[in-house]
């Protein structure tokens, strides 16, 4: 009878004749939270950015200056650090000019060997700032790296060299024999294989296939692993001559050629989805017998066919029998030499090749939590300010960097703005502590991870005003979450368009904003996945999300992808006025307490909300307080769901009932006290639904790996019962101005139901300001994202459709 109950409300959702409401308790539409008004935001922006002021001194730096030169655009430095000097001589002798100090940098690459740095001296002050820009946006670069002459390349002609390639690559490809070149930091192997930019372009390292993956047809051993390892207990020993990791078979046809070049080089990796598609792993393989591939070591699941309905993926990286098409490379580290197949345009005369360092941070660290991530000191950035005030850095194209791009650490009012930063093999920056600083206006691609925001203080609960505004993000290589991570307290997230990748935002964070935000296309490839996604703490409180557009996340089928999560128990999720159009299987999931999901609107997809049937009897609550003492027993203490002892190494012993936390989140305690373990406090109320399936997915299972495969289903009973759960009021097409174009504003005259407030929809993604002097037209944008997507339904997995949905790279464009 509950299942026909939840079955009868969708069928009344889809024609929208009705408005039938469920709830375990009425609504007060009269109390509304302080982020349904629009001034809620002012907090984070009324001081974001230092004043933009007419320079009192401007100096003039050219590639084809002298650094003894006086810095006048007749007489230009050479490097930014004589810039940098200069101002230094001049604050020491007469101090700053009202105005500050411009530095102009004109057109043309510099090419960056060691990292600038700007110290506390550097800093400029409120009423004279320091402001470094490129003349114009897009013609003045900032690279790193080591440039290659590629007149040295020479069109593979030796038979034993041939003998090696792709059939279709012969007669193609050129090489370079690097062996007297120091290289070796750049490609270490071994997974560390580096990147190779192209004037401009990013290419791709030879792999099987170019795009998407192969499947496993046959696992022969699944292999140890390391997850549930109790404390103490180590992985399964190995050695490159004795591998021990799991074996399987691809269902594609092998190439001999593959074995081959394994057995001489010893070096290619497996990548993909062994166990689960929401955790992709880069794995070294062993062996290769016959068809039989064998991974080196451990993983940390196995390899194991969870989903039936999707095969394992996983590809072939670093082959150089695979190098088969315009744009890839390869880099022979036994034979130091390097392969390539020119893109078009390419000319040895004119033509410019970089070789960039590898990333330091493995993707297997995708799964971990922001608050784990620590940055990598040793690892150079192109640009570094520490403890600097009132600093601009805007209008640079920022290329082939490291490990790092930016990093910015403590002080206040930095800003890096109006800047491409792309063609690096690792983050583009790093903003670390201090007040107002921020990333603004500045379009990031080709990158491992785009950058992570940190500041404010757990403990006090004192906000850093950090922001991330009016980017543009896409074209990540993660895959996971963490292409963007914000942690701390007050993080401001807004106007940004995410879109075109398989990895998306993490936060762990208090009082965070993220608003007027864009994501599609991403996460095409994953299951179990989100654009931005928190879990598995209890402090995370009033992270509000407001008043974004999610739409076309293209599941490939398994588990599935929602837009909006709250994971493992998590609190303090407050979503509110969003707008989801086809966001995968669902809008939000959550599960934990202190969470919302009001005032949005709900279109195409299977669910809205998705949640866990939890222990809402004395007994279940029990039971799972008790289950905290496997942590330090049978799991290692501050494993995930160690919830109590996480939270008290963030926030201090018994945090939540005392000081900054106990005044200013008094409901944290009280929910703890109650019941922590299920949707206490929670609202679910004043959303619009059109071609929504099952409003409330309650699943019957746990949250674990198994769980989830559960087929058992809740019902509304099992949700608590002083909490306030009602289905979404029924919509229809024609009250939206063109859904064609993606415009979901509201027609005139549509009667909102009593309580919902209008979504300022049209404020949403990209605006024009001083950094990005232009924008996309949404109408024509999203349009074409509309029509591209239109017969792309997901569904189950087909292989052919889903490896289709990889973008080309952007040199055959």
């Amino acid at each position: 009878m509950k299942q026909q109950k939840f079955w009868l409300v969708s069928i009344l959702l889809i024609i929208g004749i009705t408005n039938t409401v469920f709830s375990q308790k009425v609504a007060n539409n009269g109390n509304q939270p302080p982020h349904s008004f629009p001034e809620y935001s002012e907090k984070y922006t009324k001081n974001q950015l230092a004043p933009i002021l007419e320079p009192g001194s401007v100096f003039y730096v050219s590639n084809r200056g002298n650094n003894k030169s006086i810095g006048t655009k007749k007489s230009p430095f050479k490097s930014i650090e004589a810039a940098r000097d200069a101002i230094r001589k001049l604050k020491a002798s007469k101090g700053l000019p009202k105005g500050g100090i411009h530095v102009i940098l004109l057109d043309g690459t510099y090419h960056i060997n060691q990292t600038i740095n700007l110290t506390p001296e550097d800093s400029g002050t409120e009423e004279a700032p320091i402001v470094y820009r490129g003349i114009k946006r897009g013609n003045v670069i900032l690279s790193g790296g080591l440039e290659i002459d590629t007149k040295r390349f020479k069109i593979v002609k030796d038979n034993a060299l041939l003998n090696r390639l792709h059939p279709n690559a012969k007669g193609k490809v050129i090489s370079m024999d690097l062996s007297k070149d120091n290289v070796s930091r750049y490609f270490q192997g071994e997974g560390k294989y580096g990147q190779i930019a192209l004037d401009g372009y990013m290419l791709q390292l030879a792999q099987w296939p170019n795009r998407g993956y192969n499947h496993i047809s046959e696992i022969v051993e699944e292999g140890p692993t390391t997850r549930w390892l109790k404390p103490g207990e180590k992985p399964m020993p190995f050695t490159k001559e004795n591998p021990t990791g799991g074996k399987f078979i691809f269902k594609e046809a092998f190439s001999p050629a593959i074995r081959s070049e394994f057995e001489r080089t010893g070096d290619i990796r497996a990548q993909g989805y062994f166990h689960n598609d929401w955790y992709f792993q880069d794995e070294p393989v062993g062996s290769i017998k016959n068809n039989v591939v064998q991974l080196l070591h451990h993983t940390r699941y196995g390899i194991v066919n969870k989903i039936k309905t999707v095969p394992r993926r996983v590809r072939l990286f670093n082959v150089l029998a695979e190098l088969d098409e315009p744009g890839e490379w390869y880099f022979d580290k036994k034979d130091q030499r390097l392969y390539l197949w020119p893109i078009e345009g390419f000319n040895p005369k004119e033509s410019t090749l970089t070789i960039i360092g590898n990333q330091a941070e493995s993707v297997n660290k995708s799964f971990e939590p922001v608050r784990k991530r620590k940055s990598n000191n040793k690892n150079q950035s192109l640009l570094s300010l520490n403890n600097t005030e009132y600093l601009t850095f805007r209008d640079f194209v920022i290329e082939n960097t490291g490990d790092l791009a930016v990093k910015i650490s403590g002080g206040k009012y930095n800003l890096l703005a109006g800047s491409d930063i792309r063609n690096g093999s690792g983050k583009g920056v790093i903003i670390e502590h201090g007040t107002y600083n921020g990333i603004t206006g500045c379009d990031f691609y080709d990158l491992y991870s785009a950058f992570s925001i940190k500041g404010g203080d757990f403990v006090t609960i004192t906000p850093s005003y950090n922001f991330a505004t009016n980017n543009v993000i896409r074209n990540c290589r993660l895959r996971g979450y963490g292409v963007v991570g914000l942690s701390g307290v007050g993080i401001y997230f807004a106007h940004n368009l995410l879109h075109s990748m398989n990895g998306a935002v993490m936060y762990e964070t208090v009082d965070m904003l993220m608003e007027y935000n864009e994501y599609y296309n991403i996460g095409y490839e994953m299951g179990d996945f989100n654009v931005a996604y928190c879990g598995a703490q209890w402090y995370t409180m009033n992270n509000v999300l407001r008043y974004n557009f999610v739409h076309h996340l293209i599941e490939p089928g398994g588990h599935p992808i929602t837009a909006f999560r709250n994971d493992d128990n998590g609190a303090g999720m407050k979503v509110y006025g969003n707008v989801f159009y086809r966001p995968g299987r669902g809008s939000c999931i959550f599960h934990g307490f202190l969470n919302d999901f009001q005032n949005n609107i709900n279109v195409d997809a299977t669910i809205m909300w998705w949640t866990l049937k939890k222990p809402i009897t004395p007994e279940g609550i029990k039971e799972r307080w008790d289950g905290l003492a496997k942590f330090g027993r049978d799991l290692p203490k501050g494993d995930k769901g160690d919830y109590i002892y996480i939270m008290e190494s963030v926030i201090g012993k018994d945090g939540w009932k005392k000081g900054a936390w106990k005044e200013k989140f008094p409901e944290l305690e009280q929910a703890i006290d109650k019941n922590p373990w299920a949707q206490t406090g929670c609202n679910v109320n004043l959303n619009y639904a059109y071609k929504i399936k099952q409003p409330f997915h309650i699943h019957g299972g746990d949250g674990t790996v198994e769980g989830l495969e559960s087929t058992y289903e809740g019902a509304f009973a099992d949700l608590p019962k002083d909490e306030v759960f009602e289905f979404p009021k029924p919509i229809t097409p024609d009250a939206f101005k063109d859904i064609t174009k993606l415009d979901f504003s509201f027609k005139d005259g549509f009667k909102l139901m009593e309580g919902f407030k209008p979504i300022p929809f049209n404020d949403i993604g990209l605006v024009k300001d001083e950094f990005r002097l232009k924008t996309l037209d949404k109408n024509i944008y999203r349009n074409d994202v509309y029509e591209h997507f239109k017969n792309d339904k997901g569904g189950r997995y087909n292989a052919e459709i889903v490896n289709a949905r990889y973008p080309k790279p952007s040199y055959f464009k």
